[in-house]
C-alpha cells in the first residue's frame, strides 16, 4: 500500500470514527452506536440512565423510609396500645384490691358478730335454763293456787245448789238435754293455735298437749283455763282438758291442738 492509499485509509478512518463520535454526543436519550468494541450509549442516553437510576435509587429509599414510617407507626402504636391495657390492668388490680380489703374488713365484721352472738347465746341459754326452773317453780305454785280455787268454786256450786232438784223435768226430758249436750264426734274440727277463736255453735272445745318441749297456755274469753309446762325432761305429761263453751265465746291456744266438737243438739 503506497502512501496516497494509506492516506485515504486514514482519512476514512477518521471520517467513520468522527461520525460515530458525532452520534454517541449528539444522539438522543435513547441512542446506542455500534463499535468495534460494542455497543456504546449516546451522551444523553448515559445522562439519562444515570438521572434514571439516581430517580429510582431514590425512589426506593423514598421507599423504604415510607415503610419504616408506617412500620414505626404501627409500633407506636401498638405501644399506646399496650400503655392504655397497662393503665386498665393497674385500675383493675387497684379495684381488686380494695375489693379484696373490703371483703377482709366483712370477713373480720362477720366474725366479731358471729363471736358476739355466740358469747350472747351461751350467756341467753345460761339465763334461760335459770328462767325455765323458776317458770316450773312459778307453774307449780299456779296449778297449786288453780286447783284450789277450782276445788273450792266446785265445793260453793255444790253447797248452793243442793236444794234445787229436777223433780219438775221427766226422766225422758233428762235423758234428751243430755243427748242434746253430748258432743257430736262427727262434726269435729282442728281450730287454729295462738289465735282468737269465736264459737259458733254450742259445743266442746278439747286442749291437748302435744309439745313437750315449751309452755302452752289456753283461754276462754281471756280467762286462763289450760296450762302445760314441758322444759325438757321436767313435767312432761300428754295432758289434756274439755270445755262446753256458748255461742261468741271466744277460746285460744298457744300450742298444741285444739278441737271444736259442737252438740248434737246444736
Amino acid at each position: 500500500m503506497n502512501m496516497e492509499e494509506r492516506l485515504q485509509a486514514v482519512v476514512f478512518q477518521a471520517e467513520t470514527d468522527g461520525s460515530l463520535w458525532h452520534t454517541i454526543i449528539h444522539g438522543n436519550n435513547a441512542t446506542t452506536v455500534s463499535t468495534e468494541n460494542g455497543m456504546v450509549p449516546s451522551v444523553a442516553k448515559q445522562l439519562k440512565d444515570v438521572r434514571d437510576e439516581l430517580i429510582n435509587g431514590a425512589a426506593d429509599y423514598l421507599g423504604s423510609c415510607l415503610q419504616a414510617k408506617t412500620e414505626t407507626t404501627a409500633v407506636r402504636d401498638n405501644a399506646l396500645v399496650i400503655k392504655s391495657q397497662i393503665e386498665e390492668l393497674k385500675t383493675d388490680t387497684q379495684e381488686f384490691r380494695d375489693t379484696a380489703e373490703s371483703y377482709k374488713n366483712m370477713a373480720q365484721t362477720t366474725f366479731n358478730s358471729v363471736s358476739s352472738a355466740v358469747s350472747k347465746g351461751i350467756s341467753d341459754i345460761q339465763a334461760e335454763g335459770i328462767a325455765q326452773v323458776s317458770n316450773v317453780k312459778t307453774a307449780v305454785a299456779e296449778q297449786v293456787a288453780e286447783a284450789t280455787s277450782q276445788a273450792d268454786r266446785a265445793e260453793n256450786a255444790t253447797s248452793s245448789k243442793l236444794d234445787i232438784t229436777l223433780s219438775n223435768i221427766s226422766q225422758s226430758s233428762i235423758a234428751r238435754i243430755m243427748q242434746w249436750l253430748c258432743p257430736n264426734w262427727k262434726q269435729r274440727t282442728t281450730l287454729s293455735l295462738n289465735t282468737d277463736v269465736t264459737i259458733s255453735k254450742i259445743g266442746w272445745v278439747l286442749m291437748r298437749n302435744t309439745v313437750y318441749n315449751s309452755n302452752i297456755t289456753g283461754y276462754i274469753n281471756g280467762n286462763v283455763v289450760f296450762r302445760q309446762y314441758g322444759s325438757y325432761g321436767n313435767w312432761e305429761e300428754y295432758n289434756s282438758l274439755s270445755f262446753l263453751v256458748d255461742v261468741g265465746d271466744v277460746v285460744k291456744l298457744t300450742a298444741g291442738e285444739l278441737t271444736f266438737i259442737p252438740c248434737k243438739g246444736a
